[in-house]
């Protein structure tokens, strides 16, 4: 039996190199909100537009706060993004309940949550948001959208939570081996041995 192929150390510039988790990757998102914004505030039948104009721009506001303070190293730790992130939770289960195709807001509310929650609470955020989805379709009659809707909340949280669990590996190696090259005058040497 053959032996599996054994793991090539990484070098501290490929740690280097190593893209970090933006903030601004997930802002562009909040363009999804133009789809409830178009059909049914501007080309819809909605009573009163103006109060929907204004939720959905307080659902952009409250989720690219959430996202920036998230991603900020001062701010990530604070209380800051976890009150973004439950003030955004009635903003979206409002816009939901009241706009048909606000449907498309509860994916944006499980990235933001993944964002906040820390590693044990991340259940919550996967399981809890698709749940306030199918709730919120259920209550509308909407049962086109009860399976799509909860499960574009829970593929949106999986990818955040996998792509940010990710970004801190490696900010925790790119740290580790600052700290091993600050304190070992030899790791240069090391290094060197090692790729060849």
């Amino acid at each position: 039996m053959a032996e599996p192929p054994r793991r090539r150390r990484l070098t501290d510039d490929e740690i280097a190199r190593a893209p970090r988790f933006s903030p601004y990757l997930m802002l562009p998102w909040v363009l999804l909100t133009l789809v409830p914004l178009s059909s049914d505030v501007l080309h819809g039948e909605y009573p009163r537009p103006s109060l929907a104009l204004l939720a959905l721009a307080v659902f952009v506001v409250l989720y690219c706060g959430t996202v920036v303070t998230a991603l900020r190293p001062r701010l990530h730790h604070t209380r800051l993004p976890m009150v973004l992130a439950a003030l955004l939770v009635p903003v979206t289960s409002g816009l939901a309940g009241a706009l048909p195709h606000a449907f498309l807001l509860f994916p944006l509310l499980a990235a933001a949550g993944a964002l906040v929650v820390p590693g044990r609470w991340s259940l919550l955020v996967l399981l809890g948001v698709p749940a306030l989805s199918a709730l919120t379709a259920f209550m509308r009659g909407q049962y086109d959208v009860i399976v799509y809707g909860p499960l574009g909340s829970f593929l949106a949280a999986a990818l955040v939570l996998a792509l940010f669990r990710l970004s801190m590996v490696t900010e925790q190696l790119k740290e580790a081996r600052r700290a091993r090259s600050g304190s070992d005058p030899d790791a240069g040497s090391d290094s060197a041995s090692d790729s060849e």
